[in-house]
Formats: C-alpha cells, structure tokens, sequence
C-alpha cells in the first residue's frame, strides 16, 4: 500500500494542477495507513519499567472480573474486562457476544490439566495443539477477547512445574502467535516463585504472566521482581483471605472474614498490590459470582438465588461495593450492610453447644442508608467433600429450617452432635447483602 502512494506521489509531481492539495491528501492517507497498521490489535507498550496493555492505539489498565456473571453490573461498576478458564468454540463466540453487548474485553482461558505425565503424551499433545489452531483460526480476528490464557495453575503444588509442562506451553504460545498476530498470549499460575523462574527459562514466549494470589497478595510484587521472569504480568485472580490461610478452630474449621472485613481488603488490596507495581497490567476480581467452596460465601461476591426455601436472589454483597468504590474513583450511591460480628452466646471463636441447648446468636450490624434491614438464618453442616484449586464441592446439608427475622438475633436449640456453621445474611431490600458465618460445635 506505502509503495503504491509513492508511485502515485512521483505520478502527480510531473502535473501543475492541484498538486499541493493532493500531495497533502496523499500523505495523509500515507499517515493514516501506517497508524491503522501500527495501532490495530492488542500489544504491550513498555517505558522504562512500566508496562501497559494497547488496544487498537488505546492504552487500558484492565479492571476485570472472573467469570461471565452480571457483566451489565461489572460494566456499571466500572469493570471493563472478564476472565474464563476455558471453553470450545460455541463457548466463546458467546462469551464475546457478551463481551460486546457489555462493552468488555476477553481473557478467554484454553483448559490445560495439572497432571505432569499428560505433558510427554503424544496423544495429549497432539489433541492440544488441534484444539489451540482451531482456535487461534476461529478467533484470530476477534476483536472482544485480547488475550489468551493457556492453563490456570497447572503448577499447584508443583503438579505440572516441569520443563516438559512449561516447554509445551511455550509452543502452544508460539503456535497460536503464528496464527492469530492480533491477540495477546499468556499463562496463569499460582502465587509460586519458582513457576515464574520456570517460565523465564522455558515459556519466554508468553507476553505475560497471570498471577492468582489472595492472603499473600501483598508480596507479588516483591515476588515477581525477585524472580528471574523480568517481563508485566496481571494479577488473575484476587479477593478475601483464602481457607488454606486463616486461622482454624479446634476441629480444623477454616475461619471466614465477615463481608465487611472482605470489603475492607478488597479495597486496600486494590490499592496496594494491583494498583501499586508499574509491571502490573491490571487484574481479575474473584468471584464475580456465587460457587461453594467450603461455604457458599467464601469467594463468592454476589449470593445464591436458586436455593430451595433460602429467601436470596443473587443480591450483591459489599465486595461489589468496594470494587465500584476503586474503579471509579467514586462513592457508590447505594452500600451495603456492615456487619461487624456475629457471636454465639457472646462467643465469636470455637463456641461449643449442649445437645437440645438452646443458644443465642447475635449479629451486630449497621446501615449508611438505614433501609430496612431483614435477617435470614441458616445452619449447614461442615463442609466434610471438599476439593483443591477451585474444584466442584457440593453444598453441605442444611440442619433444621431456614429463619427469617426482623431482629439482629436468633435462639434456635440443635438436636444433633457435630460440627455446624450458622450463617445469617442481612438484606437492606435495595439490592445488597451482608453476609457473617460462625462454625460451632454440638456436643
């Protein structure tokens, strides 16, 4: 196109007429074509130590959320991306469909197992790589996702944290890059200093790295610029301290922070691990969403709304808040409840009960707004199934009926020995929830 416009400029030059004028258009569109060859697509700018994601000629800090949940209200809140950890073709024309109805862009995740052996298989190897070039030609010139993700954590607890494993990422990398030049590349790991050290050596192929990190968020930095990888990297997953990483009662009952207190962390985690390193490109909140994993609320940022007899309709809990909060820079009109405790006979850790004894639960709450405040009581049974890296966990079974109250308390008497977990969640009725749990034990 360039070598056309200059044989057309030397043409005009020969003639008088208009020829300032057309020399000017001529160069302009000249101009305009290398900026459109230049500017289309996704790339990685980098000045100095900062690093930053273009898209089509526009700089974006990706404020994203995990999965394909209530996009219209990420996108309201200031969300202008989404991350998935895999899906065929069907699949992800209709996340970008999504995508583009919501104005978002697409970290579209390509599944790889955590199983060491698979990545010397042939067979394996040969069905991945049709998967990653049917793919990369599929959506090649799609312009809602901007970056693949190829594996989430296939190096937790070292399972697939092999040169092998790594070495087949980096061609897959290098297979989808010859294919589809639009799109970004990466991987995603855990918070693990050594995958990072594993990758610089044997995937350099990547254009960044995605890091999933919760409790210890705060040192990825540190992490990343200590390692021997010396490129940007986004930080994949985030949210409240994680199971494996708080405090346990005297029957191994993970302790789960209050919504406020996640709402409080999300907020400073924000600020001082995401927004804080000129290598980090942005980040995925967790769990845009509802899913079990030993509770139903521990990662989950909206609540359930399709449990028999539970009064709840996905309302949003105070995390979301928080995380309209930082992305716009802005106070939301409306807020959540803040709960500040929930005890059990004025005990807050390791309460124990009689059987048939009758006890009383008390949950000290507040309102900015002072809506009207509504109580809803369960008991579930500790989470006795229970998986690693975000695997399926079913919902523990409930004891007794669900209770609805318009007190902040409950007396309710257990008719069973074992190992419970009371949750109340408190609704304002104008599209938030506030959520606390307390295990206990009867006896």
């Amino acid at each position: 196109m360039i070598l056309e416009i200059c044989a057309l400029i030397i043409l005009i030059s020969r003639y008088n007429m208009n020829r300032v004028f057309l020399l000017s258009c001529l160069v302009f569109a000249m101009t305009a074509c290398c900026k459109t060859q230049k500017e289309a697509g996704v790339i990685i700018n980098q000045k100095e130590n900062l690093w930053q994601i273009t898209i089509n000629g526009r700089p974006i800090f990706i404020n994203g959320v995990g999965g394909t949940n209530r996009l219209d209200v990420a996108a309201a809140s200031g969300a202008n991306a989404f991350r998935t950890w895999g899906g065929d073709v069907e699949e992800i024309r209709k996340n970008s469909q999504l995508a583009s109805e919501n104005h978002m862009y697409i970290m579209q995740g390509i599944y790889l197992p955590k199983d060491s052996t698979l990545y010397t298989d042939a067979q394996f190897r040969k069905e991945k790589i049709e998967e990653v070039t049917l793919l990369a030609q599929t959506f090649k010139n799609d312009t809602s996702i901007f970056a693949w993700g190829i594996g989430n954590e296939i190096e937790l607890a070292n399972a697939a944290n092999t040169p092998a494993a790594w070495q087949f990422v980096d061609s897959l990398a290098r297979l989808m890059k010859s294919i589809d030049k639009r799109h970004l590349v990466s991987t995603v790991i855990s918070h693990n200093p050594g995958a990072l050290d594993m990758i610089a050596k044997y995937a350099p192929n990547l254009d960044f790295v995605g890091i999933n990190s919760y409790g210890d968020i705060l040192n990825v930095k540190n992490i990343v610029a200590e390692s021997d990888y010396v490129g940007p990297y986004l930080i994949t997953e985030w949210g409240p301290t994680g199971w494996w990483e708080t405090r346990l009662t005297d029957w191994k009952a993970p302790i789960e922070q209050t919504s406020e207190q996640k709402r409080i962390v999300y907020e400073e985690r924000y600020k001082n691990a995401v927004a804080s390193d000129s290598r980090c490109m942005g980040s995925f909140v967790f769990l845009w969403g509802q899913k079990e994993e030993r509770t139903p609320t521990w990662f989950s940022m909206f609540v359930e709304d399709d449990v028999p007899e539970l009064p709840l309709n996905g309302e949003k809990t105070p995390m979301v808040e928080a995380m309209e909060r930082v992305w716009t820079k802005s106070e939301p009109k409306q807020t959540a409840p803040v709960v500040n405790q929930l005890t059990i006979n004025s005990i807050d850790f390791n309460p124990y009960i009689g059987v048939n004894e009758k006890f009383h639960a008390v949950v000290e709450v507040s309102d900015r707004e002072n809506d009207r405040l509504t109580f809803v009581w369960e008991i579930l049974k500790e989470a006795t199934i229970t998986a690693t890296g975000g695997a399926y966990e079913p919902r523990p079974e409930r004891a007794g009926e669900v209770m609805t109250t318009e007190l902040n308390q409950l007396e309710v008497a257990m008719e069973d020995e074992g190992y419970y977990r009371l949750y109340v969640y408190v609704l304002d009725n104008m599209g938030y929830v506030a959520t606390a749990n307390i295990p206990f034990a009867v006896q």
